[in-house]
């Protein structure tokens, strides 16, 4: 039997996944603490209304020494409830540079990824957002890390994470389990004070609940506020791109506020992977828009750099790969080290058969080269062309050089030599470089 209370516990579960149910196969993720059996519990009992599939998966992380019996505990209690709990053992060693805390997340998260469900259950409640707020508050993060927790995101293009008891109190679930006669295991590592999660609930929370008694439900509504204002900075950057970004490149010159910009260029780089933290955000704001106008600053991140020419940011590897001259036959598709040599039909170019019959090489710029664009033109340095072109000089550095027979007949970015274009009625190609 269940109480009201237990029952609109459940009712309030029901609702979370109801956008999911009855389709979906549902994974929940089982420690066998607390929150987690509660949670289990919760959804053995919803199958009993509206069918679904139902399994769990339990991490060992193998830090413990009741690690072994923890994951019989979850085992046995999920069959228990007809529910089939697999276990996975995990190494911590590839990720220790994160710290142990950091290191078991990531652990467990790449365990979660590979779950054959369409939703993953966690059971963080109001108490655990709580904590994370103030715990990113204290690291100084933005919105997006006072946002905490969301209640539901994609963690890969299969598997959505949902943690339908995240505006639920911990003492709301401890009820439903006294209720309920479930049994759970205590990690001992949760009263290790050394822990920076564990010093806040153990010695910080308990204080701040003397004094204002509400303080984890408080939290718990900034980190809904701090969410809403990062979908709408989002939003707003998402319009501010399509100003900004052309072909991959963030244009600093567009007509914007300085914070619109910033806003932007943050979500710019997000999509490009690259995760700045806040002193080389500033560093990357200081060079991108008060560097002297005729030079070229760079910031290296890591494996990445991203790079300003013209008032224009580019993103690229930190150290650019150099080829080594090549003589090869033509193809449509020249794989090099560096990248590809790729030949398009165009208008303006050079004649099939020549390509496919001379002698074709490829080649480092070694300055002081030439090209000839137009035949009633004169003969102009790559360096003026670039510069013309507005061809960043890492691009210029990367590029390979056509040469035909001994002599240059095509750089990719700027065209083909006059002497080498292919007349009227005869198919032509020109490169295009694509740069790893």
């Amino acid at each position: 039997m269940r109480s009201l209370k237990s029952d609109r516990l459940l009712k309030r579960v029901e609702q979370k996944l109801s956008r999911f149910l009855p389709h979906s196969t549902l994974c929940v993720g089982l420690s066998g603490g607390l929150d987690s059996m509660v949670l289990l519990h919760l959804l053995a009992a919803l199958r009993q209304r509206r069918p679904f599939m139902l399994h769990a998966i339990h991490v060992h992380h193998g830090l413990s020494a009741h690690a072994d019996e923890w994951a019989q505990f979850a085992v046995d209690s999920a069959a228990l409830l007809g529910v089939e709990c697999n276990v996975e053992r995990v190494s911590l060693a590839p990720y220790l540079k994160q710290g142990v805390e950091g290191a078991a997340r990531t652990a467990r998260y790449e365990v979660f990824a590979r779950q054959a469900c369409d939703v993953l259950l966690l059971a963080q409640h109001r108490d655990d957002q709580a904590e994370t707020v103030l715990l990113n508050l204290l690291r100084g993060s933005g919105l997006r890390g006072l946002a905490a927790m969301p209640e539901y995101r994609r963690l890969n293009e299969q598997v959505g994470i949902l943690r339908p008891l995240l505006d639920i109190s911990r003492a709301e679930l401890a009820d439903y389990a006294a209720e309920q006669g479930l049994a759970w295991v205590e990690d001992e590592s949760n009263f290790d004070s050394r822990y920076d999660r564990n010093f806040l609930r153990n010695e910080i929370f308990p204080a701040l609940r003397a004094v204002w008694p509400s303080a984890n439900a408080t939290l718990a509504r900034v980190a809904e506020h701090a969410a809403e204002a990062d979908e709408l900075l989002q939003e707003l950057a998402t319009a501010d791109l399509a100003l900004c970004v052309k072909e991959g490149v963030f244009d600093l010159s567009v007509d914007l506020s300085l914070l619109r910009l910033r806003n932007a260029l943050r979500f710019w780089l997000t999509q490009q992977g690259l995760q700045l933290d806040a002193r080389a955000f500033e560093e990357l704001m200081r060079i991108a828009l008060f560097a002297a106008i005729d030079a070229q600053p760079a910031l290296v991140w890591r494996d990445r750099a991203i790079r300003r020419y013209r008032q224009k940011l580019y993103v690229t590897a930190a150290r650019q790969a150099v080829f080594a001259d090549v003589l090869m036959p033509w193809q449509s598709e020249m794989r090099l080290a560096s990248g590809v040599l790729a030949w398009r039909e165009a208008a303006v170019g050079i004649e099939l058969s020549r390509l496919q019959l001379g002698r074709l090489e490829l080649r480092n710029r070694m300055g002081g080269e030439s090209l000839r664009l137009r035949a009633d033109g004169p003969r102009r340095s790559l360096k003026q062309l670039y510069q013309e072109a507005a061809v960043p000089p890492w691009l210029r550095l990367n590029a390979p050089l056509v040469y035909l027979d001994g002599t240059l007949a095509a750089v990719p970015g700027l065209g083909v030599d006059e002497a080498f274009r292919a007349g009227n009625g005869q198919q032509a190609f020109a490169p295009h470089w694509l740069s790893d």
